[in-house]
């Protein structure tokens, strides 16, 4: 009997058309989870409570939000219950760009606003590499073959800082922090793995998918 696929559960932001409310989340998202080998099952938070969806997943994505700093009602506290869970059960956990903040932020870290958000949140190509980031060696990244320095995109305007209880996996060269690791396997990165994935960004999917399938 062929081993079940695990399921990652995977958040969504808010939004309206035509003046009805609606779910949003790009395709890429689900997509980086299928080809990893994941079935991607998104988490509608207005619907249940965390309590009730968590125990129908193998792995959680925490996805990114809206431009800029704003906070859809109802979504972080479903995230941030989301979260707290998965870590109790030692799901594994990704939080890409805002779910990266998220996870931090339980962790222990804080949230800043930068100085100079146009190097963080650049008005090219939302895909398009924007800056450098240096990987700490040691690391998960390290390990599944990331180059000690790489490009990414960036579509942030806040960041992470302090200290807490993860591990700074990746920076930028003005110190901003691009990649946590926490408890067991739990990983944010504040750029953005599933657009146009790179084969380190593939082999995070991988990674992630694997983990939560052997769970």
């Amino acid at each position: 009997m062929a081993r079940m696929k695990p399921v990652i559960g995977t958040t969504v932001d808010g939004g309206a058309a035509q003046g009805e409310p609606q779910y949003d989340i790009r395709q890429a998202y689900a997509d980086a989870v299928a080809e990893a080998g994941g079935v991607p099952v998104l988490l509608p938070w207005g619907a249940a409570p965390a309590g009730d969806l968590l125990p129908l997943c193998q792995g959680i994505l925490i996805s990114g939000g809206a431009p800029g700093v704003s906070v859809t009602p109802g979504r972080t506290d479903f995230e941030i219950a989301l979260l707290r869970g998965a870590l109790d059960k030692g799901l594994p956990v990704l939080g890409i760009c805002n779910g990266m903040q998220l996870l931090g932020q339980l962790l222990g870290g804080t949230l800043t606003t930068l100085d100079d958000p146009t190097r963080h949140r650049p008005a090219s190509t939302a895909g398009a590499p924007a800056h450098e980031v240096r990987i700490e060696p040691g690391t998960r990244l390290a390990a599944l073959g990331a180059p000690t320095a790489l490009e990414v995109n960036s579509l942030h305007l806040q960041a992470l800082s302090g200290h807490g209880r993860f591990r700074v996996a990746a920076r930028s060269g003005d110190g901003v922090i691009e990649a946590i690791e926490g408890p067991r396997w739990s990983l944010g990165l504040q750029w953005h793995p599933e657009y146009r994935p790179t084969a380190l960004d593939r082999a995070i999917f991988s990674d992630f998918v694997h983990a939560a399938g052997v769970g």
